[in-house]
């Protein structure tokens, strides 16, 4: 399979070189049935935790946390920010 813009960059690469590439590329690809799956699964895992008393709900929420708590966040302008987001 060539893949434009990463087999003809400066010249073609050999056949070889741009298979490997696009099996890369396929690997890494993730569909959303595969993240629902593994969402699912690590909810399982989760409630396992909490009903053998390995973490306490509040450690659970730290570990899922894309914010750690007690993270500040600072908002230097609030008005531009809610008018950025929200319109005039």
């Amino acid at each position: 399979m060539w893949l434009r813009g990463k087999c003809d960059i400066g010249g073609p690469l050999d056949r070889k070189a741009c298979d490997a590439y696009a099996a890369a590329v396929k690997s890494r690809t993730v569909t959303f049935e595969a993240l629902q799956r593994d969402k699912r699964r690590a909810r399982k895992r989760d409630e396992r935790r909490l009903a053998r008393g390995e973490v306490t709900p509040e450690q659970l929420e730290e570990e899922n946390s894309m914010i750690p708590m007690g993270t500040k966040i600072r908002i230097l302008n609030l008005r531009e920010t809610l008018e950025r987001h929200y319109g005039k």
